[in-house]
């Protein structure tokens, strides 16, 4: 069965914000799946603009699908081979 999550960009990461990692919201997940979120606005979408409304990054927990979304470009993908554990 294919992975629900999967995207092109998609593989197992963690991912830092403002130096911490990550642990989702739900279920303290550490691996995520990244893919764009449109916001869409009521107006935008009355007048058929959708494709103009601005766009987030999503996150989203490969453990329970919880969905967290952030703005600008704070975040860093880390595959978790490559991340330093601390003892």
């Amino acid at each position: 069965m294919p992975d629900q999550f999967a995207t092109p960009v998609d593989e197992l990461t963690e991912v830092h914000v403002a130096g911490r990692v990550l642990e989702c919201l739900v279920c303290a997940g550490r691996t995520f799946a990244r893919r764009e979120i449109k916001l869409n606005t009521t107006g935008m979408s009355f007048i058929g603009l959708d494709w103009a409304n601005r766009s987030g990054q999503g996150v989203i927990c490969r453990t329970c699908g919880f969905v967290h979304t952030f703005l600008g470009g704070a975040l860093e993908w880390r595959r978790p081979d490559a991340v330093a554990r601390e003892p």
